[in-house]
């Protein structure tokens, strides 16, 4: 009996710690609920942008020398949809790469937004981007690609006089399970996360019990690819340097700390990174030091200039899901007319809410933006130096702009 006993006792301290965040995560669900949402916007100055020419924005960055914004937008995602399991037959439109020129406020808006020309590229392999990352020195942008026939990295060289993203790079590798967010060391060394372990299209249940329970299955990936560049046929190093629960946006804040998103985790996780004496040896060590708790699932995050970590995610998964689900029968008007009056109605009024916050160690957390005027928020970027931020949306029309 004395031996179920501690059984028991030890069983049970080992899913306190479980139990504990999965019952805070039922009270953020409970609080979020679309009929007691808390609107907050302390936005300066803020305008939609561009709803008109483009959508489903999942990822931004700053070339702040530049005061220009590039932008990923992949209206695709409305029928194609691995991290969320949305796969709709027919075809797919591809993603593509955009630039803002924030930098001049009086820029007009018809001369502020420039689509980048795809030079190279595959023609018959499709392209469906989530993470970005743009390395100034070598003009390299990184771009995470959720293709049909598997996952990839591309990498393009930018110009911005005759903004052309010309392909010269695919990357494979047998880790790429679910490659999501991109943050560089160096010109040929990076940090990628996989969102799951499990994939959807592989197994919808597996891949929904990862999330809803929150296992630290996935993993975040040391890259590098010095003998790609310097020959094709030769594979990248790739290595595993952490496991967490739905690794989603990642950002090196300094020298020796990367910032992690755990999406299930409704937080950023700070790591101590340890970058080896040779670069011939091992990968970087990740030693978890800390979290900051968001009051959403987050998904990317921005270190900005004065170094303030801004973070924007989802408050309410469910209603995410669901609006997420019928962006494609919502937008069809033969769908739509042929849909009974509770679809109709639904569409008429559905809410995607979008959580933005921003973080100091001085300061905390302060909250910038709750709200379904914009939805689904995805990404949150801050010029400091300017005082311009733009959020972009997972399902939204345009980009959302704010000056202080």
């Amino acid at each position: 009996m004395a031996t179920k006993t501690a059984i028991f006792v030890i069983v049970l301290a080992a899913l306190l710690p479980s139990l504990y965040d999965l019952g805070q995560k039922l009270v953020l669900m409970y609080n979020n609920a679309p009929e007691r949402f808390l609107n907050i916007n302390n936005l300066n100055s803020s305008e939609v942008k561009f709803s008109d020419t483009i959508r489903d924005c999942e990822d931004a960055l700053l070339v702040e020398s530049k005061g220009l914004a590039i932008v990923a937008c992949d209206p695709g995602r409305e029928v194609w949809n691995t991290v969320m399991g949305i796969f709709i037959p027919g075809p797919v439109p591809n993603a593509e790469i955009y630039a803002y020129n924030y930098g001049n406020a009086d820029t007009l808006d018809s001369e502020a937004l420039t689509r980048f020309q795809i030079v190279g590229y595959d023609s018959g392999a499709d392209f469906h981007t989530l993470g970005i990352a743009y390395d100034e020195e070598t003009s390299t942008l990184f771009v995470t690609n959720h293709r049909k026939e598997g996952r990839t990295i591309e990498l393009f060289k930018l110009d911005f006089g005759t903004f052309t993203a010309t392909h010269f790079r695919t990357i494979q590798h047998p880790l790429f399970r679910s490659p999501n967010a991109i943050a560089l060391l160096n010109s040929h060394e990076f940090l990628v996360t996989n969102d799951h372990h499990f994939l959807m299209e592989n197994s919808r249940i597996l891949s929904m019990v990862e999330t809803l329970l929150g296992l630290p299955l996935a993993t975040v990936l040391h890259v590098d690819i010095s003998p790609l560049l310097e020959d094709p046929a030769t594979p990248a190093k790739v290595d595993t340097v952490a496991r967490l629960a739905f690794p989603n946006g990642i950002e090196i804040v300094n020298e020796t700390t990367v910032a992690i998103a755990s999406t299930t985790g409704t937080a950023v996780y700070l790591y101590d990174i340890a970058i080896p004496a040779s670069t011939n040896t091992t990968s970087p060590t990740l030693t978890y030091k800390s979290k900051v708790n968001f009051p959403f699932w987050v998904d990317n995050i921005q270190i900005s200039g004065d170094g303030t970590l801004f973070a924007a995610g989802h408050p309410h998964p469910a209603t995410l899901s669901k609006y997420a689900s019928s962006r494609h029968g919502c937008g069809s008007p033969e769908i739509l007319a042929a849909a009974d009056a509770s679809f109709q109605e639904y569409c008429r009024n559905a809410q995607g809410f979008s959580g933005v916050s921003k973080w100091t160690e001085s300061g905390g957390v302060e909250h910038i933006y709750f709200d379904d005027k914009y939805p689904t928020s995805s990404t949150a970027v801050f010029d400091s130096k300017r005082k311009v931020g733009i959020i972009t949306g997972l399902y939204a029309k345009g980009i959302l702009v704010w000056r202080e």
